[in-house]
């Protein structure tokens, strides 16, 4: 008797589970309705009003284009952040944005919404994704949000089509940093754990596997390695066109 007891209390407990689970699914599959019709609201007004109901919080002077979709746990931007056409925020992640920020065409930024799921809890995702002041992310990059992506002030993901990656079969260290006042060129890969410290510039196709944390570095190659130091009296600055 004692037995079948606990076997119909452990039976409710799953049963209880997969139900809980259901209705998460389900509520998940909702909003993400609701906010890609609000993605094709006419005009810019009514499209952050919309999002605004989701409890996402959008400062002054705001643009969020046609087509544009939300659909994320925590939303926060400062004054004047930009988000150009096919540009995806999707996921069980919180988002950041800092004051003047421009995301252009085609970004992709999500994380899969079973990362947010209890049997996920011991792999510790941050599903955190921020980015400073002044930031340029360009066009059709790919940001994993498994773990924590944070893009210091100043700093610029250039070009086309680089990849942040947070997560995978044996990653455990996921998060990725760039410094502040980083240029980042086209094609960059970033593995889980990877980060570069201040004032750095990546060339184009670099493969960042580790921790390079040193400032004033050219970066390069697969694997990316320091080249050399920026020069003393380098005054590289990027010119700011938004």
């Amino acid at each position: 008797m004692g037995r079948s007891r606990g076997c119909l209390v452990e039976c409710r407990e799953c049963t209880g589970k997969a139900v809980g689970e259901m209705m998460t699914a389900k509520k998940n599959k909702i909003k993400m309705v609701l906010t890609r019709l609000v993605s094709y609201l006419p005009t810019n007004t009514l499209r952050l009003m919309g999002y605004r109901l989701f409890s996402y919080s959008f400062g002054q002077g705001c643009k969020v284009d046609w087509g544009v979709w939300i659909c994320v746990d925590g939303f926060t931007a400062g004054n004047k952040l930009s988000i150009r056409r096919r540009t995806r925020i999707l996921g069980p992640i919180s988002v950041d944005f800092k004051n003047n920020v421009l995301v252009g065409r085609g970004n992709r930024i999500e994380c899969g919404w079973s990362a947010a799921d209890p049997s996920n809890a011991s792999k510790n995702y941050a599903r955190s994704f921020k980015v400073g002041e002044n930031c340029l992310l360009h066009e059709d990059h790919l940001f994993d949000v498994y773990g924590s992506i944070h893009i210091d002030d100043g700093s610029w993901v250039a070009g086309f089509a680089s990849q942040f990656l947070t997560h995978g079969a044996s990653a455990v260290d996921r998060d990725i940093y760039i410094g502040k006042s980083c240029y980042v060129g086209s094609a960059v890969r970033f593995a889980p754990g990877a980060s570069i410290g201040n004032e750095c510039i990546v060339g184009m196709g670099a493969v960042v596997t580790k921790k390079l944390e040193d400032d004033r570095c050219i970066l390069g190659g697969v694997p990316a390695r320091v080249l050399r130091q920026r020069e003393a009296d380098d005054a590289f600055v990027f010119v700011k066109a938004w």
